[in-house]
Parts: C-alpha cells; sequence; structure tokens
C-alpha cells in the first residue's frame, strides 16, 4: 500500500490507518504488531516514519513496546477514558498521616501488566512489597509495589518504618525525582487475602488504583496497585472548565 503523498504527514496518515485497525479489533489485545521493517515495506516508508507512528500510538496508550520481543496493541485499546492532571505532590501529601505495615518483600516473576509498566521481559523477576496501610489505627489499603531489579536489589523491609512515605523513599534510593506518574483506577471484589488484611468479608467491592511512576528520562521506577476500602477512602476530582 502506498500512502497519499499529499499535505498530510506520512507518519500521521500510517498512525491513523493502524489506529483504525486497533479500534476495529483488526489487530486485538496483546497481539503483536508487524516489525518496523515489515510496516516500511508493506506501505513504502522510511523507518523514520514508521517510528513517528508508533511513537504517537504509544503516546495514546494504544500500543506498547516489549523489549526483546516487539511491539503489542494494549489490552483494552480503545475503550473510553477521562485524562486528568494531579501533582505528585499531592500524592505525597495524601499519604502523609498514615501509617504502613509491611507484610513481605520477596523477587517473583511478574504479571503482565507490571513487566509492561517496567518496560521488562517475562523472564525477567521484579521485587514485589506486600504492605497494609492503616488511618487512626483501621486499615484502609492493601498495597503491591513492584520495583526492577537495579533498585529493589538495593531495598531492605528493615529500611522502612510505620511512617515513611514510599515515594520519598524510592527517590531517595535511586537518587532521582518522580517525575510523573500515570493512575488508573478500577473496582473489583476483595478475594480472601485481602479481605483478611483489610478487615472487611471477602468480595466486598474494593476500589483498585494501579500507578506506573516514570523519572525524568522517561525511565520506569515502580509500580503499585492497591485496594482500597470504600468506606474509609474517597477519590475527590474538582474539575474547572478551562
Amino acid at each position: 500500500m502506498t500512502l497519499d503523498q499529499g499535505p498530510t504527514p506520512l507518519y500521521f496518515q500510517l498512525k491513523n490507518i493502524l489506529k483504525s485497525k486497533i479500534l476495529s479489533k483488526e489487530l486485538k489485545g496483546n497481539g503483536r504488531l508487524p516489525s518496523e521493517a515489515e510496516l516500511c515495506d508493506e506501505y513504502n516508508v522510511s523507518r523514520a516514519t514508521v517510528r513517528q507512528a508508533l511513537s504517537e500510538l504509544i503516546k495514546e496508550g494504544l500500543i506498547y513496546r516489549d523489549r526483546g520481543r516487539g511491539t503489542f496493541v494494549t489490552d483494552g485499546a480503545g475503550l473510553r477514558r477521562l485524562s486528568l492532571k494531579g501533582t505528585i505532590e499531592n500524592l505525597i501529601a495524601a499519604g502523609e498521616g498514615s501509617r504502613i505495615r509491611i507484610l513481605s518483600y520477596q523477587e517473583i516473576p511478574p504479571l503482565p501488566e507490571v513487566a509492561k509498566s517496567l518496560q521488562m521481559g517475562m523472564n525477567q523477576k521484579v521485587f514485589q512489597l506486600e504492605l497494609v496501610r492503616f488511618s487512626q489505627k483501621r486499615p484502609f489499603g492493601y498495597s503491591l509495589l513492584y520495583f526492577p531489579p537495579r533498585l529493589g536489589k538495593t531495598i531492605s523491609p528493615d529500611e522502612l518504618s510505620e511512617t515513611t512515605e514510599i515515594i520519598t523513599f524510592v527517590e531517595t534510593k535511586m537518587k532521582t525525582k518522580v517525575n510523573r506518574a500515570n493512575q488508573t483506577i478500577d473496582v473489583g471484589l476483595a478475594d480472601r487475602g485481602v479481605a483478611e488484611n483489610l478487615s472487611i468479608k471477602p468480595r466486598t467491592p474494593l476500589l483498585i488504583i494501579k500507578r506506573d511512576y516514570y523519572a525524568r528520562d522517561g525511565s520506569p521506577m515502580f509500580v503499585s496497585i492497591t485496594h482500597f476500602r470504600p468506606d474509609l477512602y474517597k477519590y475527590r476530582i474538582e474539575l474547572t472548565r478551562s
């Protein structure tokens, strides 16, 4: 296929073609995209054009790269999303006044979504920190934090106290600041283990928040997945007209 040589940039045309295939499910979630070389041949464009088109799709959350394996369609691509902006300082402030209790720290194979967020292969291992968050002695959040090996190997659970603020702790360890975080909010039901740690009944509805933290150079720092009790944790967003 040859793209239109008119005023519309070639990368933009290619991006829209691939985007259409993703949204129509012709390219399915977690399915592998053709290689850069294959896209160059199929659409008669340069590698620079292909890379720019793929970069735009990554920014839109429609595809992701898995080092050593290729580029894949994001599972659930095309779902309606609302993007809101906040500050890292807001996240740090939100943790102030709460307490944590460490349950475990271990090296494990990553979940697919964690491997993708940390830009790691499934054959690598991550370090998982399991903890419970308390407010006024009541458990309100069950968290699993995932660290890449370069960071995880430097952490000892003994370094963490009940008042440790995780973002600040990681920044100190890595000697760099968290520059941005992507947040996904979902709902789910508490399994028996989560329910026990949160002092609730199994299958109680929970608010599940996943955050991916990144350094200024775009490299992933860590991932957190927290199950919150909705009776003790509210998420308030103020919207204004721009």
